[in-house]
């Protein structure tokens, strides 16, 4: 899935439902911020990191790669899951944790590396690449 330069992650799950339920996995600057806007679109949203501390988005303190956490977090009720961790291969390694365990309609993992695209897309998850947007949105304002 490629997206429009102007379009941050997160973007086009903004048009889904208000009663949509969201879990936002890893809680780095990305994450936070996808969650945050999902919240502000009248999602309900939740986070699950092992050290981001609780604040206006709901948090489960836990590692998103456990098993038990994602139990614990309830991400079987989830509209969308979005892998938002700090490495890719730790964000397919869940993906497919998520698609395996759970019956979630939604997969979407935040890429770093713009050729990991295609692997992640063949696995059956939506990925979006943050750098590709980030890039392509700096040099049309340039």
């Amino acid at each position: 899935m490629r997206q429009k330069p102007d379009q941050f992650p997160g973007d086009e799950l903004s048009s889904e439902t208000a009663d949509s339920e969201y879990y936002v996995l890893g809680g780095g600057h990305v994450g936070v911020f996808v969650a945050r806007r999902l919240q502000a679109d009248g999602h309900t949203v939740s986070l699950v990191d092992p050290s981001h501390s609780p604040s206006e988005i709901p948090v489960l303190r836990g590692d998103p790669a456990d098993i038990r956490t994602l139990n614990k977090a309830g991400v079987s009720d989830a509209s969308a899951v979005i892998v938002a961790t700090s490495n890719d291969g730790r964000k397919l390694l869940i993906a497919q944790l998520i698609c395996t365990h759970f019956d979630v309609p939604r997969i979407i993992v935040l890429v770093s590396v713009p050729h990991r695209l295609d692997l992640v897309a063949e696995a059956g998850h939506e990925p979006i690449c943050a750098t590709t947007a980030l890039s392509e949105a700096l040099v049309d304002s340039v």
